[in-house]
This record gives structure tokens, sequence and C-alpha cells, in this order.
């Protein structure tokens, strides 16, 4: 069963894009030289995985949109022996919110929505409730609104079985907010599904498409949004108990939540739109951290003590970003420095309790 309501959950989504597009020639790497940063980069990642004979990890170093270091260890596919590499796809889970948030922001830039409109407004027969909640509110998780993987699992569907994008956002529709909206944060999945529900109604074009479109082609990223689909070269995740690991995978088909498939080496490529804005501009940027709120004691335990969720990613005191995901035997961390010039992504194919830590001590190996 997957983790839930942290800033580590996420969940699945649809396939609407051509996976060729993880498919694509590798794009020139530059690597550190005259230190010793490599060695003790692959120290860390040896350190997270142990053993390459498991399910393991990958890791990148991005500085300012370019590849720096990068590597894998362990395996992605036990059956077949496939080891991991830097070209291992991986679900990125949560860390995809980022990308519904941006695309609310652009649209929000471009004065086709505002952050501060009513849910009702995006809805057929809305429940009087949704009157009341913004998409302001849903993008920083202060809606209230139940996690739709509760609600799902309260009517009798388990993670085991066939359900989508529709399934929750009807599931979500006929509850009600466990408290008023926007007075405190709460993280909910529920959020983000009907906000890229938001962004179909206001753009007409399927929400994937819209990501491809908007966000993966013009920065060259070698990304698509696919829950549920075995994209080319996408390890296999795993549960582990006593030495012993499982295959772990889900059929759900929601999206907005998660779902975004891709190498850590691409996810800190796309790190640097935090920088350079080259998406968005100037409306985007301030967006992301803009209005961000406390999350509270939520993190207490998992390395941060303090934080602020904005757009899709947590605002540390330091202004640095980060944000984990973990769905269905997929963690990932992803952290970009308060400069924005350094950006690191760790992920694995099986629950690794340190992987957090590792992104930590590889962003204080490039960025000191």
């Amino acid at each position: 069963m997957p983790v839930k309501r942290t800033v580590a959950l996420r969940t699945a989504g649809s396939a609407m894009i051509a996976v060729a597009v993880l498919s694509g020639a590798a794009h020139p790497q530059t690597y550190a030289t005259g230190d010793d940063r490599e060695r003790r980069s692959a120290e860390v990642l040896q350190e997270l995985v142990p053993s390459p004979d498991g399910p393991g990890c990958a890791a990148a170093v991005g500085e300012r949109g370019s590849v720096v270091w990068e590597a894998g260890r362990g395996k992605a596919d036990l059956k077949t022996g496939r080891a991991i590499t830097p070209k291992t796809v991986f679900d990125m889970a949560s860390n995809s919110k980022q990308f519904t948030a941006d695309a609310v922001l652009l649209l929000a830039g471009r004065h086709r929505l505002a952050l501060d409109a009513p849910l009702s407004a995006y809805l057929d027969d809305p429940p009087a409730w949704t009157r009341d909640v913004t998409l302001g509110d849903l993008m920083r998780h202060t809606s209230g609104i139940t996690d739709y993987q509760d609600l799902l699992e309260a009517k009798g569907i388990e993670v085991t079985d066939p359900a989508g994008q529709k399934e929750a956002i009807a599931a979500i529709l006929a509850s009600r907010p466990e408290e008023p909206p926007g007075k405190r944060f709460s993280y909910s999945n529920s959020n983000y599904v009907l906000l890229a529900h938001v962004v179909e109604r206001v753009t007409g074009t399927p929400f994937p498409t819209f990501l491809q479109q908007e966000f993966f082609t013009p920065l060259h990223l070698r990304m698509t949004l696919s829950p549920a689909v075995d994209v080319p070269g996408k390890a296999k995740s795993y549960d582990e108990k006593d030495g012993s690991f499982r295959p772990n995978s889900s059929p759900w088909k929601q999206y907005g939540d998660g779902s975004v498939q891709t190498t850590p080496g691409e996810f800190v490529r796309w790190a640097d739109n935090y920088r350079t804005g080259r998406i968005g501009g100037a409306p985007l940027l301030t967006g992301v951290t803009e209005g961000a709120v406390s999350v509270g004691d939520v993190l207490r335990g998992r390395g941060i003590e303090e934080g602020r969720y904005g757009a899709g990613i947590l605002l540390l005191p330091d202004k640095s970003l980060v944000h984990r995901g973990d769905w269905e035997g997929f963690h990932s961390t992803f952290e970009v420095s308060p400069d924005r010039n350094t950006a690191v992504t760790v992920v694995c194919n099986v629950d690794s309790p340190d992987h957090f830590r590792a992104a930590n001590k590889l962003m204080a190996i490039w960025a000191e």
C-alpha cells in the first residue's frame, strides 16, 4: 500500500503521450574535473545501495542545466538482471506535482485562469462546497479535501484494482472537505488530480499532451506523463521484506498528482527552469514560492524541521527547493540549491530510507 498524505506521496495516472519521447539520443554531458567530487559522489551512492545485486537507485547532479555527474547502482529488473544505469527511467511519483502547479501558473500568467478562482467554475454540476475552494488552495494543499486514495479504498477499490481519473474525481466530489478551506496545510493527492482537470477544462487539451507541448518538448526533456505503463527503459519497482523482494505495481491511472516518467539526469536538467524561467517567465518564477504556506510539523523526523509549500514544491528557510515522492516501490528526492545553480535527484526502485539524506550529501558535495 502507498504511504499516505505526506510530502512524499504520489499516485498513478493515464497514458496519453507516446512513450517514444523517452528513447531519444542522450544529451551531451559535462563532468567535473580537477577534484574528487565524482569519487565522493560514487561513495554516497554505494553507501545508499550496498549491494549491486538487488534493486537500487540512480542519482544525478546538474549545474545550470548541464548534468555534471550521474550514476546508477543495483538492478532495474531482478528477473532479467538488467542493471540500473543513468539512462534507467523511473516513476518520479509526487515530484511530478511541480509540473501540474507550473501548468496552472503558466495559464495564470496568460490570464486564462486565476488562483483565487473557485473550483466550482471548472466543474459540471459542482457541489456547493467547491465554491469555497480556490485553485490556490488546491495548489498549496490548503483545501481540506480528503485524499482520493482514502476515498477509493473506503469504497472497496484497492490499489490493485483498476481505477482512473474519472473514478477519483467522482469520489472527491461525492465527499466533503475535512476542514474549512484555506485554514491549514494538509497534503492530499486529490488537489492535484483536480488541478489537472482544471487545466484540461481551460485548454481543451488532455493534460499529458499539455505538459508535452508546453514543458517537455520546448525544454528538450526526455520525459512523459504515462501512468501505469512500462515505458522503454523503465525500472521495475519492488517491496522488500526480510531480505526478499516482491514486484510492486498498480493499475491506477490518475494523473496530475504524479506519473512523470524520466531519468534523474533529465530531472536535474528540468530544474534549471527555476533559474532561467525559460518556460513561464517571471510570473511562473514568482508564483512558485509566492503565497507558500507553512507545513507545520508534517515533516518532523524526515530531515526537514521547517518549510513552506508553494507550487508543487517545498521552500526551505535557506530558500532551497525540495520535494519527495513515493509510489508503489518508487521513491524519489529532488533538491535545488538556494541560488538555483545546482540540482540533485535521487530515485530508487525499492524503499531506501536514506535516499533523502543521500540527496543532501550530494548537494553538499557539488554546491560547496
